[in-house]
């Protein structure tokens, strides 16, 4: 682990603390957002409001995921705040769960449960099932936040931990969703202490390999690098400067943001795993807090472009807009994605 820091500290710099970094940094880019299209904002807004108004969901049983220390508590919406889109027609429908403050949400292999983290206070890492049956299983104990998960199978989550009401970047930790035991695949640099950046993380297609990125630079002017790691724990190393928010597609390439600087950029691009060929995908955007997704067979990617979910086929180009507004779509299956319509 050592080495590891060693690493990680030649690209980086020292900064100081600043303990809401995180949020206030998420506000200002939001609000820069809104201020670039609020015309389009106030009508999605409208549309918004009618499907909550029309879709709201009843309480349901207590059966479903096993519960995993510290606490439990129910999982089912009295009202939706996220909703199911169909990319083929645009049809929309009511998440059953309640996922209320949910974010960087991800479905698991089995389509059965969703993993999510909230922000920006004491933030534990979430699972619960789809269909609102089960009980919502807190990941995390109470001395931990979490943030990023990513699946490694049906009981098993990949995230970022910190502690408890702390800033610091924390570590990247493996955890099962029903025992609760943890353990660490690798330490994060914790000179950035007090910045609150929250370390999104993949696992490459043969399951052996984690992806992640990290900030570098003065708090409000950020740039981000990305970074491997084996999964079973070792040396990390640099993958590519200036890019940031990927994801691993099934066949083993990287869609990332290219050059993205204070949680933005305005090119989405796709390289080859081991950080060669790397090529835009889309351009001329504002990818502003958007973690782009590769769809389950690896031929679509979607994410937000000023908040607006969008999708583009890998092979093509085409980029389709959806009346959808999303930071981070989440894919259920190939053709439906999870969209948090709550932060607009």
């Amino acid at each position: 682990m050592n080495e590891a820091k060693e690493l990680f500290e030649m690209v980086m710099k020292q900064t100081e603390p600043d303990q809401d970094a995180w949020k206030h940094q998420e506000d200002r880019q939001r609000r820069a957002v809104r201020n670039r299209r609020i015309g389009a904002f106030v009508a999605a807004a409208a549309v918004v409001l009618a499907a909550v108004i029309a879709f709201a969901t009843l309480r349901g049983g207590e059966q479903g995921l096993p519960a995993a220390p510290p606490s439990e508590t129910s999982g089912v919406s009295a009202l939706s705040t996220h909703y199911y889109v169909d990319i083929t027609t645009g049809n929309r429908s009511p998440v059953a769960a309640d996922l209320a403050g949910a974010r960087l949400a991800e479905v698991s292999p089995n389509g059965d449960a969703i993993a999510y983290n909230s922000c920006c206070d004491h933030d534990p890492l979430y699972v619960t099932d789809l269909n609102g049956s089960s009980k919502r299983v807190t990941v995390t104990p109470d001395t931990l936040d979490g943030y990023g998960p990513t699946w490694i199978d049906d009981q098993t989550v990949l995230f970022q931990g910190r502690d408890r009401g702390t800033g610091e970047f924390g570590d990247l930790y493996v955890a099962n969703v029903s025992t609760g035991k943890m353990h660490v695949v690798t330490e994060l640099p914790n000179n950035g202490d007090g910045l609150a950046w929250i370390v999104a993380s993949d696992l490459s297609p043969d399951g052996t390999t984690v992806l992640f990125h990290l900030p570098r630079g003065n708090p409000g002017n950020e740039e981000w690098d990305l970074w491997t790691v084996p999964l079973a724990g070792g040396k990390a190393t640099l993958l590519r400067k200036d890019a940031g928010f990927a994801a691993y597609a099934p066949d083993g390439s990287i869609v990332f943001l290219d050059h993205p600087a204070d949680f933005a950029a305005d090119q989405i691009w796709i390289m080859d795993g081991d950080g060669s060929k790397a090529r835009p995908l889309v351009k001329g955007g504002a990818y502003a807090l958007s973690w782009p997704r590769v769809s389950p067979d690896g031929t679509m990617v979607a994410y937000g472009n000023e908040g607006t979910a969008e999708i583009v086929e890998i092979a093509t180009g085409d980029v389709t807009a959806l009346n959808a507004l999303s930071e981070a779509p989440a894919w259920d299956g190939n053709s439906t994605l999870i969209v948090d319509d709550e932060y607009h």
